[in-house]
This record gives structure tokens, sequence and C-alpha cells, in this order.
């Protein structure tokens, strides 16, 4: 009997085609096409005996499926696992764009003509080829399989469309999708003509206008002038405002979203209550997004389990996928994790996850309730308990000891969503640099100016520890009194995040130890006799000491504050 054969697979860009979302169902939709994708791979390759997929788990269940695919059995060619992604993506790509050429009357060139078929591909066909990255790797055990892979990715597998000219108002590199992209005269870099500026703003106009409500399809348009007075009103462009310019990936990931649509995909729908934030002024959002600590290094962990008994390790390493998936559905679809329902959870793929605390747009005109910043305070505190039950069964059947990382954002309402996406990365990339198993919690403003602190989950807490110059805590508390007196400490200089170029004026981080004890029931001595800042602060140095307090600071009195 031959020694079976493991292939791993994974596609790109990933994150990149979620990152480029200017709404929160812009999201949704990336995440439901990104799940869709990786179960169209996992079930062309489960037919046991021939081929079985050790991971990931649940291959029924296609929401929050990962990208990253281990198949154990005969030789698999890359050219074969390229086609299955490129057929089903090709397949998406052709009834979004049918819906578009059915329901907006135009003259449309910006598909492949019958006689252009092998000869040459036209804008929707060029995205349907080269929009993803196929990664594969091969050897005779999960392990080698999964190194494999990585050395692969080493080597790009990409070509890019590299349009430039009339762009994406959101990528500024992508045509925008419109009925004349890719006629014969239009060449990159030549600006639109009047007359294609007024057909390009009708075709956005009568777009926007059926998609705020699919029943008037059947209706003849109204005027342009008609259409603009239409989109004056602030109930109108929910699904699309008439001023978006979206890229053809960028109009998919939002047509994703439309119930008829994503049935006839496979694609799994929003519920028809679904409804996108609301950002007017003093609506603040917070946005989470976590990821498992070292989930590879576990991966390559278990793989190297029982050598010599390999069914036994291809279980261990399916239950491994089978208890994380489960955890991430029950996560997204737990009814009570928000507060009052204020929030989403846009993916959960068991060790990854994307969230928002939110106010939803509502239908009418009243305003919705905010959340308010101690809420979203609150519900950070008791994030880490829903995972304690995964933490649990992972140590007891494959001890393995979990944790999360995770970056939350809470953005002021004209911080535009794809700067918020990056600062969510940059907030988890810091908890992970910083020592793992901790929460980074950046305040963005308006501005584009940020306040940040990091800090492992079992002493977030401290934030309920305050208390002020007259012995109030909790809400009653008032911040101001240590936020002015920080702020006045360091004005004159007795406070230093910063070395000042002199021997004689080190950082010394001796008041702002007293600080911590006076506001915070002694906390500051607590750390300095257990010897834990290196754990708390990711460093024992003086400027990494004081710079952390300072943090805290900073953030406690933005989230915490009752004024």
């Amino acid at each position: 009997m031959s020694t079976p054969t493991y292939t791993a697979i994974s596609f790109a860009p990933v994150q990149g085609f979620i990152e480029k979302s200017r709404k929160l169902r812009d999201l949704f939709g990336a995440s439901l096409i990104l799940s869709y994708l990786s179960q169209k791979i996992v079930e062309e390759f489960h037919h046991p005996p021939e081929f079985e997929v050790i991971s990931p788990a649940l291959i029924n269940h296609q929401e929050g499926m990962p990208n990253r695919i281990l198949v154990k059995g005969g030789f698999i060619e890359r050219d074969r696992v390229r086609n299955i992604l490129l057929k089903h993506w090709q397949h998406l790509l052709t009834v979004c764009r049918k819906w578009v050429e059915d329901n907006v009357d135009a003259e449309y060139h910006w598909s492949q003509k019958e006689d252009q078929v092998g000869k040459q591909k036209g804008e929707w066909e060029r995205w349907g080829s080269y929009t993803w990255e196929v990664f594969w790797g091969t050897g005779e055990n999960p392990q080698a399989a999964m190194e494999d892979l990585e050395t692969r990715k080493l080597k790009r597998d990409w070509t890019a469309i590299n349009w430039v000219g009339e762009s994406s108002s959101l990528s500024g590199t992508d045509a925008i999708a419109w009925h004349r992209l890719g006629q014969e005269h239009s060449r990159p870099g030549r600006s639109l003509s009047d007359e294609e500026q007024q057909e390009l703003e009708r075709f956005y106009l009568r777009l926007a206008w059926i998609l705020d409500d699919l029943r008037r399809s059947k209706e003849p348009f109204p005027s342009d002038e008609a259409l603009r007075k239409h989109f004056q009103k602030e109930d109108s462009g929910k699904f699309i405002t008439p001023r978006e310019r979206l890229s053809i990936p960028e109009l998919v990931k939002r047509l994703a979203t439309l119930p008829r649509l994503a049935k006839q995909t496979g694609l799994t729908d929003l519920d028809e209550g679904f409804k996108d934030i609301y950002r007017e002024a003093g609506y603040w959002t917070g946005w989470f997004m976590g990821d498992g600590d070292k989930v590879g290094d576990k991966l390559k962990q278990l793989a190297d389990r029982y050598p010599d008994e390999p069914e036994k390790r291809d279980r261990v390493l399916t239950r491994f996928t089978e208890l994380m998936r489960n955890w991430g559905r029950e996560f997204k679809d737990k009814k009570d994790l928000f507060p009052q329902g204020k929030g989403r959870v846009i993916y959960a793929g068991g060790d990854d996850f994307l969230g928002v605390l939110y106010s939803e747009d509502p239908q009418n005109q009243e305003n919705p309730d905010k959340v308010k910043p101690i809420e979203a305070w609150n519900w950070l505190l008791d994030l880490p308990k829903q995972w304690k039950t995964l933490q649990a069964d992972l140590k007891q059947e494959l001890d393995l000891d979990f944790t999360y990382s995770v970056g939350f954002v809470w953005a002021g309402h004209q911080v535009p969503q794809r700067d918020i996406l990056q600062h969510c990365r940059e907030a988890e990339k810091r908890s992970k640099s910083l020592g793992r198993d901790r929460l980074t919690i950046r305040v963005v403003f308006n501005s584009g100016q940020y306040v940040q602190w990091t800090c492992p989950w079992d002493y977030l807490d401290i934030l309920t520890k305050y208390r002020d110059r007259d012995g109030k805590t909790g809400v009653e508390a008032n911040w101001n009194h240590l936020y002015s007196d920080w702020s006045h400490l360091k004005a004159r200089h007795a406070i230093r995040l910063r070395e000042l170029g002199s021997e004689k004026n080190p950082i010394d981080r001796d008041l702002a130890l007293a600080m911590l004890d006076l506001y915070f029931d002694d906390w500051g001595q607590d750390i300095q006799k257990q010897r834990q800042w290196t754990r708390i602060a990711g460093d024992n140095s003086e400027v990494a000491v004081v710079r952390w307090i300072n943090d805290l600071v900073q953030v406690g009195w933005q989230l915490c504050s009752n004024t």
C-alpha cells in the first residue's frame, strides 16, 4: 500500500479583499464570498476514501470556512485547485453582471463579446481570471505539506489588472464599474467627457434607485432630475449611494448580500432585517478584530504527534478545527452577545473573528440609541468569557493552551471604514507583538489622531478600580481628576514619556507609580512587588512602564469618564 499524500491549499488575497469595504454590508459580502469559495474547494476534494479533507472540519457549514485546507489522498494537481476556485468565482461574477444588465437598461461594453471569445477578455472576464492567487503544497505527512505550502507562498501567483484611469473612489486603482467600461475608444488615463460623466451619473442613479426597492425593477425609470431629488431624502441610498463609484469586485461584494442573488449562487444570505451602521455626528462605533495566538504553531505541534499512528494524528487535527469552528459558529449566532442587540459579528472562523458595536440605521426618521463608551468598555471586560469553554475543551482533549489577541477600535463617525479596518489590524498586531493573550484599545478621533492602550486580559479590570479624589468609584467617579493631574505633571515635565538627552533628566517611574497607587488602590505597589511589568507592559524599562500608565490614563478617560 502506497503512502498517502497530503495537500495543503490556500488562496489570497483575503485581508485585502475584506479591507476594501465602504459599508458593513460590504464586509458581510466579502466574508460570504470567501467562505463560499473555500467551501467549494472543500466539497470538491472530500470524497472518501480517495480524498478526505482533514482540516477544516464541519465541511457542510459554509459560514466562516477558513481558506487554509488540508487534504489527504492521492496527488492533487495545482491547476485543478485553481480551476475549481475560478469556476465558482466566475459563476458569481456572471450572476451579478447579468442582474445589473437585466435591471439597468444601457448599452454594455464591460464584458467579453461573442466574437472575442478566445481572443480578448472583457473587464469582467479579467477579474474572473486574475483576482485570486492560489497556493499549493504537498508532502507525505501534514507537516511536510504545510511547510511546502509556506515555501511556495514566497513566490507570487497573481497577475494584477493594473488598470489606471477613471477609477474607483475607494481603491484609487481599479476601474469604475459602469456600462461603458471597456469601450474600444476608451484608454487608460483618459478623462471622461461631459457626456460620459452624465451617463456615469445616470447609471449609478438608476442602480441605486432599484437597489433601494427591488420592486422598482418592473417600473420605468424616473428622470435624472427626479432621481436626484429622490436621493436628497435621508432615507434613500441605503444599499448604494449614487455618489459611490464602485469597481467590479466592490460591486459584487455589495450585490452578494441581495437575498435572491445569494440564493441563486449558493451564498449564505443575510437576514431580511439587516441594517447598516448609523454614523451621524455623535455616533461612535466599536470595531473588534481577534485572532488565535500561534495557531500555525499549534497545527504543526498536532501534526508532529503520533508519527506512528497517522490515522490518530489526522483525527486530532480534524478535532482541533472542529472545536474552533463550532466555537466560531456559536459566537456569531449568540443572541445576547451585545448590549441590547447593538452589534454584529461579521465573521467568525474560530481562530479569527471580526465584529462591530454600533447603532443600527433605522428605517424611520428617528435617531437610534447611541452606543455609550462605558457600554463598549463593559462589553470588552466580559469578552474573554466567550472563549473560556473553548480553552477548557482544547486543554482537556488536546492538551493545548489557547489564547486570543484582540484589537478594539472606538472610532468617531467621520473615520472612514477602510481606515477603521486598518486600525483594527494594527491594534491586533500590537497585542501580539507585546506578548499575546491581551487586548489593545485604540480610540480614533475624527481628525485621524488616536490614543491606545494594551493590556493582558487578566489585568484589564484595573480601570474598574479607579477612585477619584472624593472617593467615588465606578460610573460615579470623576475621571477628570486623574486626567487633569496627569496632564499637569506632564506639562511640568515631572512625568516624561521620552528621554530629553540629558543624563540628569532620565525617565523615572516613581511618580507615575505613585499616581497609580493614589487613584487605583495601591495597584502600582502590587505590580512592583509581583514583578509583572514585563508581562503587563511588554518590557520592564522605565519608558515602557511610564508610557503604559500614560496610555491607561488616556484610554480610561475616553471610555470610562462620565463627562
